[in-house]
C-alpha cells in the first residue's frame, strides 16, 4: 500500500514538472517573439526613414506571420503603399491599422491618412472598403470616423440621399455639440436634391437658436432654399440680415447679386441699382462688364417706371466718403 502511494506521488511530481517546463518554454517563446517583433519594428522604421521600402515590406510581411493583429505593422504597410501611390492597398492597410489599434489618441490621425487615400480609389471599391470598416469598428470613435468618410464619399459621387442616410445614423451616436453641424450637412444635401421644403424644415429651428457659430451658413442656406421655391420675401429677409450683420461674408458677391435680383423682381429698381453698384466695386473686370449692362438696364427701368416716387420708399443707403469714387457712372 505504501509503495503505491509513493508511486502515485512520483507520478504527480513528474506531471507537475512537465507542466512547469511547458509553461516555462511557452513564456520563453512568447518573450522571444515579442522581442523579435520589437526588433523588427525598429528595423522597419529604419528602412522607411531611408526610403528603402522593399526591405521594409519584407520585414513587415515576415513579422505579420508571427503576429497578425499589430496595428503599427499595417500602418507602416499602408504608408509605404501610400508613397507608391497604390491607393487601393494603402486604403486597405490603413483601415486595418485603425481597426486593430487600441490607442484612441492616434485614431483621428490615422482616419485622416485613410481619407487621403480612399478618395483616390474607384467608387465601388471605396464603398466596399469603408462599409467593411464600418461593420468591423468596435468603438464609437472608429465607427463614427468611418461613417463620416463614407458620407463624404457618397457626396463626392453626388449620392446625396445615401449621404444623408449616413449622417442620420451618425446623429444617433453623436453628442449635442456635433448635431447642428450634421443637420447643416443634411440640409445642404437636401438642397442639392432639390428637396427644398425638407431643407427648410431642418433650418428653421436651427436659425431660431441663433448660434453665432452657424448662423451665417444657416441664413445663406435658408436663402438658397427659399429663392429656389420663389419665396422672394423670405429669401430677402435672410439676405438682408447677412448684408447688414456680416459685411465681410465670404459670399458677399452672391448676397449683393441676390438682393439686387429680388428688389428688381419687387420693382424696387432704385434699391436694385444701388446694390448692383455696390457689387460693381468688389467685382473683377470680367464681372464688371456684365454688371454695367445690368446697371444700364435697371436705370432704364427707373426712367420708365410710372411709380418713380415709390422707388424711395425702402431706399435708405448709408453713403461714405471715398478716396476714389469707383462706380460705373464715372467709368468710361
Amino acid at each position: 500500500m505504501e509503495f503505491k502511494e509513493i508511486e502515485m506521488k512520483i507520478k504527480i511530481l513528474i506531471l507537475l514538472a512537465l507542466i512547469f517546463g511547458i509553461n516555462l518554454y511557452a513564456q520563453s517563446s512568447n518573450q522571444s517573439n515579442v522581442t523579435d517583433v520589437k526588433y523588427n519594428i525598429k528595423l522597419i522604421k529604419f528602412y522607411i526613414e531611408k526610403n528603402e521600402y522593399n526591405n521594409a515590406l519584407e520585414y513587415i510581411n515576415k513579422t505579420l506571420e508571427e503576429i497578425v493583429d499589430n496595428d503599427s505593422l499595417y500602418y507602416f504597410k499602408g504608408f509605404i503603399y501610400h508613397e507608391y501611390e497604390d491607393w487601393l492597398q494603402a486604403s486597405e492597410h490603413y483601415a486595418k491599422a485603425i481597426l486593430y489599434t487600441s490607442d484612441e489618441q492616434i485614431i483621428d490621425e490615422r482616419l485622416a491618412d485613410f481619407e487621403k487615400v480612399i478618395i483616390q480609389v474607384s467608387p465601388l471599391s471605396a464603398f466596399d472598403i469603408v462599409s467593411y470598416a464600418v461593420s468591423e469598428a468596435q468603438t464609437i470613435q472608429k465607427h463614427i470616423g468611418f461613417l463620416k468618410i463614407l458620407a463624404q464619399l457618397y457626396e463626392s459621387n453626388q449620392l446625396y440621399g445615401e449621404a444623408n442616410d449616413v449622417y442620420r445614423t451618425i446623429l444617433l451616436e453623436s453628442d449635442e455639440s456635433e448635431k447642428c453641424n450634421l443637420q447643416i450637412k443634411i440640409a445642404t444635401n437636401s438642397i442639392f436634391q432639390k428637396e427644398y421644403e425638407d431643407a427648410l424644415n431642418i433650418l428653421k429651428p436651427l436659425i431660431a437658436v441663433d448660434d453665432s457659430l452657424y448662423i451665417e451658413k444657416l441664413l445663406f442656406l435658408n436663402y438658397i432654399a427659399h429663392i429656389s421655391l420663389e419665396h422672394y420675401e423670405e429669401a430677402k429677409t435672410s439676405l438682408l440680415r447677412l448684408y447688414l450683420d456680416y459685411p465681410q461674408h465670404t459670399n458677399k458677391e452672391e448676397i449683393l447679386a441676390g438682393l439686387a435680383e429680388i428688389f428688381e423682381h419687387q420693382e424696387q429698381f432704385l434699391t436694385s441699382w444701388y446694390l448692383l453698384n455696390e457689387l460693381f466695386k468688389i467685382s473683377n473686370e470680367v464681372e464688371r462688364f456684365k454688371l454695367q449692362e445690368d446697371i444700364k438696364r435697371i436705370k432704364q427701368k427707373i426712367c420708365e417706371s410710372n411709380t418713380i416716387e415709390d422707388q424711395f420708399k425702402y431706399f435708405n443707403p448709408v453713403f461714405e466718403m471715398e478716396e476714389q469714387n469707383l462706380t460705373p457712372d464715372n467709368i468710361e
